[in-house]
């Protein structure tokens, strides 16, 4: 048993007891989704979840509502009648989130390692993408910014920095990892299982390495304790002793997932 599991475990406790955590950010399981048009006039798409009441939900792409499959329409309409206010608000901010982290055009900017950078978008005649710490020139033979090659370029520099943080983590600390994959989750910035995988979004490396350094504690964390007690908090401190501040950190960050 690894140092962690020889200090944390509890007697009789096994992988089927566990249950599996909350990670950083909430999951997406929407039995259904319909888009549709209030009577206020506010577009909004409808998801049928597994829950007891109606939530609403601000996104990059507008308001989700998330409600049991057995909650009529009216009441819908009712809810997002009463929190009209709440809804314009709230879709301001969050369009103004995503465009202080990303504004993907020439002349706009991208964040990479918590820098803000200017991107500049060249013609020529071989396609290319230089992103580093302090620049990213795309190269194109139009000229223009294919977003879907500006993700692959940051999925390809998160595939070399990622798994090898995550291990060395792993191993200083001596915890059970047994491997690393990147994911492209929408809403998650992390996630473990009981056999002792780790999934780590490929957008991590676009926040500041002390944020990118704490999703990953939280996830190695979960290795050992599949919970979120202050056992695992422990752990996690152990890891990121500025584990705090930088939890609430990330979630200033969390419409860069919605890209």
């Amino acid at each position: 048993m690894s140092f962690w599991g020889a200090l944390f475990a509890s007697p009789g406790l096994q992988n089927s007891d566990r249950e599996r955590p909350a990670t950083l950010s909430s999951s997406k399981r929407g039995l259904q989704a319909v888009n549709r048009i209030s009577a206020t006039g506010i577009p909004y798409r409808i998801e049928r979840v597994r829950r007891k009441s109606i939530g609403l939900i601000i996104t990059a792409e507008g308001l989700v509502i998330r409600a049991p499959s057995w909650t009529p329409i009216y009441e819908i309409e009712a809810a997002i009648a009463e929190r009209k206010t709440w809804i314009a608000n709230a879709t301001e901010r969050q369009r103004s989130r995503l465009a202080q982290l990303a504004e993907l055009r020439h002349g706009g900017h991208i964040l990479f390692r918590g820098n803000k950078l200017k991107i500049e978008a060249r013609a020529g005649l071989f396609e290319s993408i230089d992103l580093t710490e302090h620049q990213c020139v795309v190269t194109s033979v139009t000229g223009e910014i294919a977003t879907d090659r500006l993700d692959l370029e940051i999925k390809r520099l998160a595939k070399i920095e990622l798994p090898t943080l995550a291990r060395d983590m792993a191993r200083a600390a001596g915890l059970p990892l047994q491997e690393v994959r990147l994911s492209s989750a929408k809403t998650l910035w992390g996630s473990c299982t009981v056999d002792g995988n780790v999934r780590l979004n490929f957008r991590l490396v676009q926040l500041p390495p002390p944020l990118m350094r704490h999703v990953v504690a939280h996830e190695l964390a979960h290795l050992v304790e599949f919970n979120h007690s202050a056992r695992f908090w422990a752990i996690v401190a152990a890891l990121d002793p500025q584990w705090k501040a930088h939890r609430r950190a990330v979630k200033n960050y969390g419409v860069l997932l919605e890209l």
